[in-house]
């Protein structure tokens, strides 16, 4: 899973997770079960309209290229030298 992906996942459940916060006091009314429900329907829209962005930036280069301009790219991995103590 790349940076990009990871972090519009990572983006998708603090979203969920703010708007879930902010309906408490109207899930408050809702049995448990119902409350559960809801969440977890929520949950699944978000996780399949991040599945949907990003089948749809397989096929389409500048929707690729929009996750990675807002999200970033891998970290280019640079060696570096590193000290050793003398034997």
């Amino acid at each position: 899973m790349s940076h990009s992906t990871r972090a519009l996942r990572r983006h998708s459940h603090e979203v969920l997770n703010h708007e879930l916060d902010r309906a408490r006091a109207q899930l408050a009314r809702l049995p448990s079960e119902g409350r559960l429900a809801v969440e977890q329907a929520s949950a699944a829209v978000a996780a399949a309209l991040v599945d949907g962005i990003l089948e749809e930036a397989r096929k389409e280069p500048s929707v690729a290229r929009a996750i990675v301009s807002i999200y970033g790219s891998e970290p280019v991995w640079e060696p570096r030298a590193v000290s050793c103590p003398a034997d």
